[in-house]
């Protein structure tokens, strides 16, 4: 068996800077907003130290995740409900942050009418950052790019460094 090569080396990040971030952990799963960045890709977390019996290490982590509802979104549609289907969605969101469908449309997430609710609508614009806007069915889930949450990290102080994405919408990350 054989792995497949790079098919689109297109994706550029240039001007782009790592960014460090720490934090400290109340509890474990805590979840990380990074406001004023509307998303990231990727990073790497280390715990540093812990108040639970736990050598520094890497810590493992997840974006956030909610659902839209039974209202089907056209590729137009820039109101988008979610619900509570998933446990993620109960994370408070700090606005404006870049959502990843599904179907691998990014949109920006400009309004939140419940940032701390399971269920809410987001205002969005549709097609950021070169993506294509596509139609939205039930239960499609959206990565939010600017949310981490701590799977199973000890409580204690975590350092990580992050990628930023484009603060400029209509930039276009795959030209």
């Amino acid at each position: 068996m054989a792995a497949a090569g790079i098919a689109n080396k297109k994706f550029m990040l240039q001007g782009v800077s790592p960014m460090v971030v720490k934090v400290t952990t109340v509890t474990t799963g805590d979840w990380i907003n990074l406001a004023g960045i509307p998303g990231i890709l990727g990073g790497i977390f280390e715990v540093t130290s812990s108040t639970a019996n736990t050598a520094p290490g890497a810590a493992t982590w997840e974006y956030g995740v909610a659902l839209s509802t039974a209202a089907y979104a056209t590729v137009t549609t820039t109101s988008i409900v979610i619900d509570g289907a998933n446990a993620n969605a109960t994370y408070t969101r700090q606005v404006p942050f870049y959502a990843k469908c599904k179907s691998g449309e990014i949109i920006l997430v400009e309004a939140d009418s419940a940032p701390e609710a399971a269920t809410a609508t987001w205002t969005v614009r549709r097609g950021c950052l070169g993506t294509t806007p596509t139609a939205i069915a039930d239960n499609d889930y959206f990565t939010i790019m600017n949310q981490i949450v701590l799977a199973s990290t000890p409580v204690g102080n975590l350092t990580g460094v992050v990628f930023p994405m484009p603060t400029d919408p209509g930039s276009n990350m795959f030209a």
